[in-house]
């Protein structure tokens, strides 16, 4: 029996992007990051069975090259987040994943302002602010 994760909007996960190297339909194109990486849930977790088999993340970076100014939440390292360096959540790169690609759950979390901010920018990515 395969273990249900608990998991909860504004908490950061690592996931699991790598491709199988010997598996050539495992090269998405546009290229994915191909390495672990950490990102956080914005799922409604409420809307959804916990056995439910994928989540919707948003990765997280610390290159600021990456990201679009406007359209960003910065994450300033606390505690709470448990980021070592100033991070940036990449909202333009939300994605739908498998939970079998979760390979960590953290304790680590963003703020509920924070969660909301990152909910609004993707509202607004997708064009349903008009």
């Amino acid at each position: 029996m395969i273990a249900v994760l608990e998991l909860k909007a504004g908490q950061i996960v690592t996931v699991d992007w790598r491709k199988d190297p010997d598996d050539p339909a495992m090269d998405p194109h546009p290229p994915e990051p191909n390495r672990l990486r950490p990102a956080v849930m914005v799922q409604d977790t409420e809307l959804f069975d916990p056995s439910y088999p994928t989540v919707l993340v948003v990765p997280m970076t610390g290159d600021r090259e990456l990201v679009m100014a406007d359209l960003t939440v910065v994450l300033q390292p606390t505690a709470t987040n448990g980021c070592k360096k100033v991070s940036y959540l990449v909202p333009q790169n939300l994605t739908c994943v498998a939970k079998t690609r979760i390979k960590e759950v953290t304790d680590s979390q963003i703020t509920e302002a924070q969660l909301q901010k990152l909910r609004q920018l993707i509202v607004l990515m997708i064009g349903a602010l008009t």
